[in-house]
């Protein structure tokens, strides 16, 4: 069974001001985090987190067609022939190189190293103005997306990481996991500090069937523009049950 999934960013009480003792760098903590369970078993649950965060220049958000570099959705593998490297060449020329939608290149590895077909190293696409659809071997760039969220489930006195992408299709790992865009917070586009909080709501039909009566805990950061990392913040040790909202 699949379990889908989607992101529902909400942001309030937004306030900026003209303090230039704030960090450039965002810092976030803690503020909430409710489960609402669905009465109609063709909605998904919604598991809603909020957070608090203060940016220096209030550089924070990125729009959805934003996708060029730095914000781009992934890195072409290509050989040493500079030709970008499919799940069927067979013909390449090691060693591999990273290679930037800026242009820059970057050693990857001595060998050709392809994995069998997964969603984490392949891509389907099309390449130049060909519009040919091929898998391409690839390499995520971390930069499009600005919040990460991390589920750890409790075993025994131990937390384990949840690959939700391995959940929802354990054989190739196309699920989705919770990592995503919130749009731009600073509508004047001026250079302040801004502060506010950040609701961002999850929505699945898979929280009851992989946490039901777990105690799990999140761990989530944020990035701004300029790809500054945020401090690294986790929710209290919690159930569904515990967090259910009336």
């Amino acid at each position: 069974m699949k379990y889908y999934l989607n992101i529902l960013i909400f942001i309030v009480l937004i306030s900026c001001s003209d303090n230039n003792n704030v960090s450039e760098i965002p810092t976030i903590s803690f503020e909430n985090i409710v489960f609402k369970k669905s009465e109609n078993n063709f909605v998904q649950d919604s598991l809603i987190l909020t957070i608090n965060f203060i940016d220096g220049d209030g550089d924070l958000g990125l729009s959805n067609d934003e996708n060029s570099y730095p914000y781009h959705q992934y890195n072409a593998i290509i050989d040493e022939n500079f030709n970008w490297i499919t799940f069927g060449t067979e013909d390449v020329r090691p060693p591999l190189y990273i290679y930037e939608p800026n242009g820059s290149i970057t050693f990857y590895s001595e060998n050709d190293n392809r994995t069998s077909f997964n969603c984490n190293d392949y891509i389907i696409d099309t390449i130049n103005s060909t519009y040919q659809m091929d898998t391409f071997y690839i390499q995520k760039n971390i930069n499009n997306k600005n919040i990460y969220i991390e589920f750890y489930k409790k075993q025994n006195d131990n937390f384990e990481l949840i690959d939700w992408t391995r959940v929802f299709d354990e054989e190739f790992g196309c699920g989705i996991d919770f990592n995503s865009r919130f749009p731009p917070l600073n509508i004047g586009n001026t250079n302040q500090v801004l502060q506010g909080k950040l609701r961002y709501g999850m929505v699945s039909y898979g929280f009851e069937n992989v946490i039901r009566n777990d105690v799990f805990k999140l761990k989530i950061y944020i990035m701004d523009r300029a790809l500054n990392l945020s401090n690294v913040i986790e929710t209290p040790e919690v159930t569904l049950q515990e967090i259910m909202s009336d």
